[in-house]
Order: structure tokens, then sequence, then C-alpha cells
């Protein structure tokens, strides 16, 4: 048996593994991305006339999100933030109103998500996780009037 000189790295590779296991059976296709900078991967998940999901997890591989990010002017996210979340509440999503945005930019990228813990997660686990987060999506295009 053969040991990784960094085991997280392979935790992480697990992760990823099922990730885009469970978004290929919905036919998504995988795009790796650049690592944050906090540290962990980020991968993309593209599909045709589907919304894009981005995805991002521990360097351990103990837990994965997979979410939709969504461009909005950060003065509407701010007067919609409390109708936002009543709108989402129902989801269960975790929303990040400055994913990846600098913070005094006037436009902001929200950020819906739902956090699977790898262990024990399979495909179809990752497809209602998938059709939770587009729904969650399309609540808050109208809420946002996107």
């Amino acid at each position: 048996m053969t040991t990784s000189p960094n085991p997280s790295a392979t935790g992480a590779r697990w992760a990823v593994a099922v990730l885009d296991h469970g978004t290929a059976l919905l036919g998504y296709a995988a795009v790796p991305e650049v690592p944050p900078p906090g540290g962990g991967w980020r991968r993309l998940y593209l599909k045709r006339d589907a919304p894009t999901l981005s995805a991002v997890g521990s360097e351990d591989g103990a837990w994965a999100s997979v979410g939709i990010e969504l461009a909005c002017s950060r003065d509407r996210a701010l007067a919609k933030a409390v109708d936002l979340l009543a709108a989402l509440a129902p989801y269960e999503v975790a929303l990040d109103l400055d994913a990846g945005s600098a913070r005094f930019d006037p436009d902001a990228v929200l950020r819906l998500a739902l956090r699977l813990f790898v262990d024990g997660c399979h495909g179809a686990v990752v497809g209602e996780a998938v059709g939770n987060v587009i729904e969650a999506a399309a609540a808050a295009r109208t809420v946002l009037g996107l």
C-alpha cells in the first residue's frame, strides 16, 4: 500500500470525484478552477441550458459545497436582503452576499449553496442538492428582479 506525501490531497480528490460523478449523472461537465486563496479547491459544472454550478471544498475532503452564483447590484442585494432571506428559508441554503467580489464594488456576487459531507455522499444526494440549489436560485432571482 502506498501513502500520499500529502494525505489531505487524497481527501480532496475523493470529494471532487464524488461531485464530478454526481453532477455527471445530471449531464454536467466539470471545469477545474484555480484554488481559492484561503485553501481548498474550486470547480465549475456546466450544462447547456442549465445554471452553472460552483463548488468549493476543504483541503481534507471532509465537505464540499455546491451552489449557484448570481451577479447583482450591491444596493439591490442589500435593499432586498430581508425578503431574500425569507424566500430562501424553505430551501435551507447558505447565502454569501460577497462571494468572489470586492467588498466596495457596486456589483456583488451572491452565492447560494448547500454543504455536503462527503462520507456517504452519492449521486442521488448530489442530485437532490443540485435540484434544491436550482430552485433556491430561481426564488432569489424573483426577489432580486434578475
